[in-house]
């Protein structure tokens, strides 16, 4: 259920017995063309360009059958139907929308059940491997990236495994042959490797980005916005409660990437948890709308649980730039 840019930030409504004040918590909610011209035929590795992962019409029907089976899952909230074509932290991010939809507006929950449409296609794939990239135009307006990769219960099914809306054009891939290039994801890049974003973006929420998260961008507006999540984490209980955010370990914990012509794309995944505690031992939190469909009794501590992903920018020259990054509250306890 990806086509409805969510917010990354909900209030959850959790109040303190006797307080009645309000606890805030996360939420979220180029063409890969593959007509490259022969080579002169020196060699037979050299006799026609890479075949690709999939081809482009492949990926045009694998693209058309998740656009058909979501639109169909949205409308009756189906979990396991949507499961066909949806995995990770994204079909973990879908399914926590379905079992949360009684607590949307009446706009939201209508905005869910509308029928949407991939149009303005591009599509990055890698000569060899088990995933390919996607970009799109759903409804006209909201830009979508997608990671769709082969399942590896099947190893003939195809699912989405990322989902972002990123607010600007990404570094486009570099294309060799019509095919996208993938790095190394142990290989450091400029300032950092790949494979430690999920790390540096985490620690922005855990320490306000004092450790790892020091590698990234603060000028970028979505590390300005995890940022101010971090300092004003306590405001909403003030003293008689404290907020922490703790990294977890993602559902699906894979790092894909992409070469472009200033550095490497980074799509990863974010997991962690936001830990409420109350300070006072007369007082407990009553959860939020959301947090009581999993757990309804009041407590002194409320711990939900959060699935994501993101992209990244690595460039050779300069900070990395958190370019996007989703996520939805899935548990609390």
């Amino acid at each position: 259920m990806t086509h409805i840019l969510t917010a990354r930030r909900r209030r959850t409504g959790a109040t303190l017995l006797l307080a009645g004040i309000s606890a805030a918590a996360l939420s979220s909610c180029s063409s890969g063309e593959q007509d490259a011209k022969d080579g002169p035929a020196r060699t037979p590795s050299a006799s026609a360009p890479p075949k690709g992962v999939v081809t482009r019409a492949q990926a045009e029907k694998i693209l058309d059958h998740y656009q058909e089976v979501n639109n169909k899952a949205n409308k009756t909230r189906s979990a396991s139907l949507l499961a066909t074509v949806e995995a990770g932290q994204l079909y973990a991010r879908s399914k926590a929308d379905y079992e949360q939809f009684s607590t949307l507006s009446a706009k939201e929950q209508k905005d869910q059940g509308t029928p949407f449409r991939f149009t303005r296609r591009s599509f990055y794939i890698p000569p060899s491997g088990d995933w390919f990239a996607a970009e799109a135009t759903t409804d006209g307006k909201n830009h979508t990236f997608m990671i769709f990769e082969k399942s590896a219960a099947t190893g003939r099914t195809w699912k989405k495994t990322v989902s972002l809306f990123p607010q600007k054009a990404i570094p486009r891939p570099t294309l060799k042959n019509g095919l996208a290039i993938p790095a190394d994801p142990a290989t450091t890049v400029g300032q950092m490797a790949p494979s430690g974003v999920t790390d540096a973006v985490e620690d922005l929420f855990a320490t306000g980005g004092t450790k790892d998260g020091t590698k990234l961008s603060r000028s970028n507006e979505n590390a300005k916005s995890i940022l101010k999540t971090y300092k004003e984490r306590n405001d909403e209980l003030g003293p008689q409660a404290s907020v922490r955010y703790f990294p977890t370990t993602p559902l699906h914990h894979k790092t894909y990437t992409l070469t472009t012509s200033t550095g490497v794309l980074a799509v990863t995944p974010l997991a962690h948890k936001q830990e409420t505690l109350v300070t006072n031992p007369g007082l407990q939190i009553t959860p939020g709308k959301s947090e009581a469909l999993y757990n309804k009794t009041p407590r002194s501590a409320v711990i939900d649980s959060f699935q994501g992903e993101t992209a990244v920018h690595l460039p050779t020259q300069g900070a990395p730039e958190i370019l996007d990054y989703r996520y939805a509250m899935v548990d609390s306890r």
